[in-house]
């Protein structure tokens, strides 16, 4: 068996998915596909971050795609509550209470699927116009993702909110110190974010206004409401595929140009598996399964030749531990991943603001700055200053 043949054998046999795609996700790749075929663009070789445009041609395409669609979403949900609350506000004191009922519930279910199937194709529309941005609509998957994962699923995730699978790899397990409760009640406010709201701004409406007035203008609080929220909902999903698409593609190039077998060479055994540690402790800091991250954690491990499953390479205590026994240079370079993995999610937990100064030391300043305005140029679309900051130089900060 070749080696290539050997490393994929080995990342499919590491890589546990427990959940497969869902109905939604796999809507969702079949028409990010269909995208990219009518594109025809997807057999081209994908192109390097020197290939695409400047930064300043990216950041402006992606605000004004941004823009665009948050501007279409704002529009979609005010004009679809705007019908149900002219229904309430004409029909309700005319009609039976069945039969206002009965016209108030088809046209609620009629507006509602409007809405979510128009929200549906604006979240993949302008999830693929970024991706054009960057190419990621050339290619069908990326042979940097583990077991059966592709961009089109990881753009599909982003676009319809589907939040990213739980895998394990390497018995890296990112949501190790996240309790079951905390996630079931971080899922419940957020899908009830929109009726707390309306109750929240009725409350305040109520105050300012007096009982009579809220009797002739409560009902037309929920337009503004929902079309916050819709315009909220498609700037979050099109903020998250710039951090992706950009992130991605800056993983690519660091796993194809940086992180190769031949940089691991001039390493100590003890700082190869470092290496591994410092996405793999990163990843559990950072609480999620950012695909950009597991990225560099299949790279680096296929490259030092790290292919075995164990359980303890994303310990914080043993990687503060390997930092005190390699040297100043090695121990800068694992620095370095380290920062340059904590932005890669677009933000820093509680945990990292935390942990991550006791790893950096002095230096710590330096380095925190540093994750602040990588994450800043990803999310912004500026690609070529944020490669500027991922230098793996031995230095440090």
């Amino acid at each position: 068996m070749s080696d290539d043949r050997l490393v994929f054998h080995h990342r499919r046999g590491l890589y546990d998915r427990t959940q497969p795609p869902g109905f939604l996700e796999k809507i969702g790749v079949h028409y990010y596909r269909r995208l990219a075929e009518k594109a025809g663009l997807r057999e081209a070789p994908p192109p390097r971050i020197e290939d695409l445009p400047g930064d300043d041609l990216l950041e402006q395409q992606a605000r004004q795609i941004t823009t665009d669609n948050a501007l279409i979403a704002l529009a979609l949900g005010a004009v679809t509550t705007m019908v149900t609350v002219w229904v309430e506000v004409e029909y309700a004191p005319r009609l039976e209470s069945w039969d206002y009922w009965l016209l108030q519930g088809g046209v609620t279910a009629v507006m509602l699927a409007l809405e979510f199937l128009t929200l549906f194709w604006t979240s993949l529309r302008s999830v693929h116009s970024l991706a054009r941005l960057t190419g990621h609509d050339r290619v069908e998957g990326d042979p940097l993702l583990p077991g059966d994962d592709t961009v089109a699923n990881i753009l599909a995730r982003a676009a319809l909110e589907v939040p990213d699978p739980v895998v394990r790899y390497l018995g890296v397990d990112p949501l190790k110190y996240i309790s079951k409760s905390k996630l079931l009640l971080i899922g419940l406010l957020y899908k009830a974010k929109v009726v707390l709201t309306s109750v929240a701004a009725k409350f305040l409406l109520r105050r300012a206004l007096g009982r009579s007035g809220l009797r002739v203008y409560a009902p037309w609080v929920a337009v503004p409401i929902t079309a916050f929220w819709d315009a909220w909902v498609i700037y979050k999903v099109v903020c998250e595929a710039r951090l992706r698409l950009f992130g991605h593609r800056l993983a690519q190039y660091l796993a194809n140009e940086i992180l190769t077998p031949e940089l691991f060479d001039h390493l100590s055994p003890l700082a190869r598996e470092g290496a591994v540690r410092a996405v793999a402790t990163t990843m559990v800091l950072t609480e999620n399964y950012h695909p950009n991250m597991l990225i560099l954690l299949v790279q680096i491990s296929a490259a030092v030749g790290i292919l075995e499953d164990r359980k303890d390479y994303d310990d914080w205590e043993e990687f503060k531990q390997l930092l005190a026994e390699v040297s100043a240079k090695e121990r800068n370079f694992l620095l370095d991943l380290v920062a340059v993995s904590a932005a890669f999610d677009g933000k820093l937990s509680r945990r990292e603001k935390q942990l991550l100064p006791e790893a950096f030391g002095e230096h710590a300043p330096v380095y925190l700055e540093r994750i602040e305005t990588l994450k800043d140029h990803l999310v912004n679309g500026r690609l070529h200053a944020a490669k500027a900051l991922c230098k793996l130089d031995f230095e440090a900060g």
